[in-house]
């Protein structure tokens, strides 16, 4: 039986939302597949009108799939949006996406390991003349709301950029991407816990609702150079790029794939052309990220004939407390990754790398002094257990920090929010 569902009131006529579970009147199908076709092959989609039609006859098997559900978005009585969702374990197609992916994340594999409990939204579209009014968000979040599945999964064209980005300021993060059978184009897979999802497709004050949801990577290197300090509330601007192929394959061998899938763009404003993006909003959440590692010591390699090694170095002055000698190391000490999942911690802060006479600035550099003190000791003794006892052991696993999360909420216009 038909579910009457709230409708969302616009200063145009009101959009009303009916659900419809195991199966829908023919009637509804049919304004479903002209909807269907007159979206999909327009751009950036361009699919065949014929294939699309297909839905007449896929489209009510699978509603009947376990878990199935169909809901749909009405103007004045006219069919402007849908949304069909369906358990994992009904989908042997989906199924088969998933299994391609893992081996990189670990939302994939633990979803085949219990298919009953993932969903995953099998279409979702919206009439051309419709967009803007946030159909697409009541219609996700209608088909998902009441659901006993924990993660939600779905599927959009890697020519969609417009359609992923609007999926990930909804809180959903992309683990992946697929080719597609008989398509040069790959299909991202995306994926959000669905009672985190349904909360955030039904925001619990105007404000937000006025707000899309960034979240971007700041390298160490590129925000300490010339970055000021960034405070959790505060507003700020970020040039922005997005994670192209590149960005991912290196963010990807940093932080892993379940990391990398929830970033949407990479802050650098040191490159020669102007960024893609120039973003500015509030700062709702900053993270540092580290891996494991720890130091290890490998042997140098002989130098040529006909050169001789580095001469001592000093350090200090001789009448005062700190003075040392240090000669070259027959070792190279180096960082070495551990295997391990990043660590990502909360911090208020990202603090503030230059100006002598800011107080972070002058811990800092007498924390980089005691390192410096501490370096040049544990080189001496290296450099003395070298001579006689081989290479040093390798030292403690440690968090070494790799760059920041910054979840940068972006204020955008009314008749932007949604599809």
């Amino acid at each position: 039986m038909p579910r009457a569902l709230p409708y969302a009131g616009w200063m145009m006529s009101p959009v009303g939302y009916t659900s419809f579970t195991g199966s829908a009147p023919d009637e509804v199908w049919g304004e479903v597949t002209q909807l269907f076709v007159a979206a999909f092959t327009a751009e950036p989609y361009n699919e065949d009108a014929i294939d699309l039609a297909t839905i007449r006859q896929w489209g009510p098997e699978h509603l009947g799939h376990r878990g199935g559900r169909l809901v749909i978005a009405t103007v004045d009585g006219r069919v402007v949006g849908f949304a069909l969702a369906h358990g994992l374990d009904a989908d042997p197609a989906w199924l088969g996406i998933l299994a391609q992916l893992a081996d990189s994340s670990s939302t994939a594999s633990a979803a085949l390991a219990r298919p009953a409990d993932a969903v995953v939204v099998h279409e979702l579209a919206v009439a051309e003349d419709q967009r803007g009014r946030g159909i697409a968000r009541g219609c996700l979040a209608a088909v998902l709301q009441d659901r006993t599945e924990t993660q939600t999964f779905i599927g959009v064209y890697e020519r969609a950029t417009e359609a992923a980005a609007m999926y990930r300021s909804w809180g959903l993060s992309e683990i992946g991407r697929v080719p597609m059978p008989g398509d040069a184009i790959a299909l991202r897979v995306l994926t959000a816990p669905t009672t985190e999802l349904v909360s955030r497709l039904r925001p619990t004050n105007p404000e937000s609702a006025r707000m899309i949801r960034r979240t971007l990577w700041l390298s160490p290197w590129e925000w300490d150079c010339c970055g000021g300090p960034l405070e959790t509330g505060q507003r700020a601007t970020f040039s922005v790029w997005p994670v192209d192929d590149g960005q991912r394959t290196w963010l990807t061998e940093a932080i892993g794939a379940d990391l990398t899938a929830r970033i949407d763009g990479v802050e650098m404003h040191h490159e020669e052309d102007a960024a893609p993006e120039r973003l500015t909003g509030r700062l709702a959440k900053l993270s540092k990220v580290s891996i494991p590692s720890r130091r290890v010591h490998t042997k140098r390699p002989p130098l040529p004939p006909g050169v001789s090694s580095a001469p001592a170095r000093f350090f200090g002055s001789p009448d005062s407390a700190w003075f040392a000698e240090m000669r070259p190391s027959a070792y190279v000490t180096h960082h070495e990754t551990v295997p391990g999942p990043p660590v990502v911690e909360a911090t208020p802060r990202i603090p503030l790398k230059r100006g002598i006479d800011h107080p972070d600035a002058q811990a800092g550099a007498q924390a980089a002094a005691a390192a410096a003190r501490a370096a040049a000791q544990a080189a001496q003794a290296a450099a003395r257990a070298a001579q006689t006892t081989g290479p040093p052991p390798p030292g403690e696993v440690e968090p070494r920090l790799v760059g920041y999360l910054v979840e940068l909420d972006v204020d955008v216009p009314d008749t932007e929010v949604g599809a």
